[in-house]
């Protein structure tokens, strides 16, 4: 299968090959695609917003939030790499889940190698779309090349579990079903309990949240426009070259790499048991949660509501919420961190008590 691809978008080749076709898709505004996603007329992953360049306020809460959880997030990085590897029994392709799972994909492919300079890893980026889940044409491609047993999905974090479902969802409605494949998330960090193997369980600012496509590979998130005609391509993305001068995709990776290779000399034990690394998922309270959040708003739309830290940066970054509350419990310098980002948005914070997550953000249901 002879496929144009974005390739390793701006990383180093060895790094990644992003399974994704470059396309051309006008930008459309932020109030139309609310509109359009609201009255059923178009899919979110029809259309993009537009990206610009990151503020000076935008860059300056990414390098407090890489000092505040630089090292933390590399701890978790070698703890996720140490369970992928104890969880495998032959060579390994890291598939991240462009784009918020590129970074963190990048950092294990890095890491495993350092633990084990022998073994065979490599690592794909591949689109995977709520409502229209896993690109299929994608993990064909790889199972062409690779050991579907070697397959561990990455993504960033998880929120609520919508890309973990998605996934699921596809490999169980596919020719992949009964395959020797591991179907779900190995994140370093999740809030909810939805994934394979997750580093952590308590919800922090994962610096590159931040950032979008200039800490991503310069790519934009991808889009699956409705589906006619041909379907043998992949997912597709845009290629963000207009931002190239303001890119630190790869400065990011060697600063996180910069601190896990001075932790490793203290943790080059290979776990024989994936599941002593760190936090496997055992419980979900996203969905009471859920009901009732949308019970106290009037909404209906599940996917309005976001959950935990990095889902809410995400939404401050891209679209407008209406609420956005932080836990009386969050950390300070991560409550103060949202705060500024969004005050740069003009939208207030609520602290809140007896909310079982960090940071919410609820997008308001348009009148149609």
């Amino acid at each position: 299968m002879a496929i144009e691809t974005v390739g390793s978008g701006s990383y180093e080749a060895d790094d990644v090959l992003f399974l994704l076709q470059p396309t051309e898709i006008t930008p459309t505004p932020l109030e139309e695609r609310e509109r359009l996603i609201a009255t059923g007329e178009k899919h979110y992953s029809d259309m993009i917003g537009f990206e610009d360049r990151p503020s000076r306020i935008r860059m300056a809460l990414f390098r407090e939030a890489l000092s505040l959880n630089g090292e933390r997030l590399s701890n978790d990085i070698i703890t996720l790499a140490q369970a992928i590897i104890a969880s495998a029994n032959c060579n390994i392709s890291i598939v991240s889940i462009a784009r918020a799972g590129t970074p963190v994909g990048i950092l294990l492919l890095r890491t495993i190698r350092l633990l084990c300079p022998g073994l065979a890893v490599r690592h794909y980026s591949v689109s995977v779309i709520r409502d229209r889940g896993l690109d299929l044409n994608a993990l064909r491609w790889i199972a062409t090349q690779n050991e579907l047993r070697g397959v561990r999905f990455v993504d960033g974090w998880t929120g609520k579990g919508t890309i973990a479902m998605a996934l699921r969802e596809s490999l169980a409605g596919s020719e992949f079903r009964n395959a020797e494949l591991d179907a779900g998330l190995w994140v370093p960090l999740d809030i909810c309990g939805v994934s394979t193997y997750a580093a952590s369980r308590q919800d922090y600012l994962i610096p590159s949240t931040i950032l979008g496509g200039t800490i991503s590979g310069l790519i934009s998130r991808s889009v699956f426009p409705s589906p006619t005609g041909d379907q043998t391509g992949f997912h597709q993305c845009v290629v963000l070259d207009d931002l190239r001068r303001y890119d630190i995709s790869r400065l990011f990776i060697e600063a996180v790499l910069e601190l896990i290779k001075e932790k490793l000399p203290h943790r080059l034990k290979v776990l024989s048991n994936f599941k002593d690394a760190g936090n496997s998922s055992d419980s979900n309270p996203v969905e009471s949660f859920l009901s009732s959040t949308l019970e106290a708003h009037g909404m209906t739309d599940r996917n309005r509501v976001k959950i935990g830290i990095g889902e809410t940066v995400r939404v401050l970054l891209r679209r407008k919420p209406e609420f956005v509350y932080l836990s009386d419990s969050i950390l300070e310098a991560e409550a103060n961190l949202i705060t500024r980002l969004a005050d740069e948005r003009g939208i207030s914070i609520q602290r809140v008590s007896n909310q079982p997550f960090e940071a919410v953000a609820l997008i308001h249901e348009p009148h149609v």
